[in-house]
């Protein structure tokens, strides 16, 4: 049974009003939302930028390695260590100036010194020890600094002395 009233008002309000509620979110309700979706984003962010520069780090231990490689193979057939840039240009193929194919992909560049800082090389000498440092291209690693280091001697550094460098 339908019921109809003569009054055009009468039951039409309320249906307007509670169609009103039913097609949007309160100020509350996006608050929340908002609020939700901060806290998920100061959790995920730094946890990000975490990862990414756990990743540079590996490339830069990759080129620490690969030049530390040529410098043995080096030392092999000269019973030296060696400067790459006092080399001539044909012949530093093997010795890694950048931590990737190309200075614009790199993170890091290379270099090779006869000394560096306790526990790395104290000798100042090329036919004892060498040491390849791996130095940030723009801003520093936060955990680790400017600087990755390692010693033909096995002995690793980094700018912060932070074990979590070398892991």
């Amino acid at each position: 049974m339908i019921v109809t009233t003569s009054h055009p008002s009468i039951g039409t309000a309320h249906r307007t009003r509670g169609a009103a509620r039913s097609r949007g979110f309160t100020l509350i309700e996006l608050m929340i939302t908002v609020a939700i979706v901060a806290i998920l984003a100061a959790i995920a962010i730094p946890s990000y930028q975490d990862s990414i520069w756990k990743g540079k780090r590996g490339e830069a231990k990759a080129a620490i390695l690969k030049a530390l490689q040529a410098e043995e193979r080096y030392y092999t057939q000269n019973n030296t260590y060696v400067d790459p840039t006092s080399l001539p240009i044909a012949n530093r193929g093997a010795f890694p100036a950048v931590s990737a194919d190309s200075l614009s992909n790199s993170r890091y560049t290379i270099a090779v010194t006869r000394a560096g800082v306790a526990p790395l090389c104290t000798d100042n000498d090329f036919a004892k020890c060498a040491v390849v440092v791996a130095t940030v291209i723009g801003a520093a690693d936060p955990k680790c600094g400017a600087t990755l280091s390692m010693d033909t001697v096995g002995n690793r550094s980094s700018a912060t002395g932070n074990a979590i460098c070398w892991k």
